[in-house]
């Protein structure tokens, strides 16, 4: 089966889809009573993908046995039903409330920042990516401290004239405080 062949079984249909979507299965002109294989079948394939081994091998027993590919299909939808109805149940339930979800997911990125903040700031500050001005007003003091001004320093990115890209760190007059060495490539670079 391949979505490209657009014969697939989506996992959230309605119980009656997902029973014409099974019976849509196709396969060959075995009759009833006549022995089927196992190999190579997509009914069986899918079947043992949701039963236990114990289910599993009494449908390779039933193939052998010449099951009527109907009856076949009909204990396939049954298997993935019961599998899927207590989840489908809930996947609807919450598809039918997208406001709900998306305030849960507003609150969980909220939680996250707050989380986050003080040592994203550290972070930022300790490469020189901080605000250059601190909520009193002024750069801060570890900042002025390295650049002996009261601009932060700065990361520039440049590629020169023999081809390679290099990063430097300058401080807020622009005087250079660090210079990587030359790659041919921006991911390559160390400094």
């Amino acid at each position: 089966m391949s979505k490209s062949y657009n014969n697939t079984i989506p996992l959230w249909l309605s119980a009656k889809d997902l029973k014409k979507a099974i019976l849509g299965i196709v396969t060959d002109s075995r009759a009833p009573g006549e022995a089927k294989e196992t190999e190579g079948s997509n009914l069986f394939a899918i079947y043992q993908a949701f039963a236990s081994p114990a289910e599993s091998a009494a449908m390779r027993h039933a193939f052998a046995d010449g099951i009527a590919w109907g009856e076949a299909k009909q204990k396939l939808f049954e298997r993935i039903d019961a599998e899927l109805a207590e989840p489908r149940d809930k996947y609807n339930a919450l598809m039918g409330k997208p406001d709900e979800i998306e305030d849960r997911l507003l609150a969980g990125a909220k939680k996250a920042r707050e989380r986050s903040a003080p040592f994203v700031a550290a972070l930022r500050e300790s490469v020189g990516l901080s605000s250059r001005v601190t909520a009193a007003g002024h750069a801060p003091k570890r900042v002025q401290a390295l650049s002996g001004s009261a601009a932060p320093p700065q990361w520039k990115r440049y590629r020169e004239k023999d081809g390679l890209y290099y990063f430097k760190l300058v401080d807020g007059e622009g005087a250079l405080l660090l210079q990587s060495q030359g790659s041919d490539a921006l991911r390559k670079l160390d400094l």
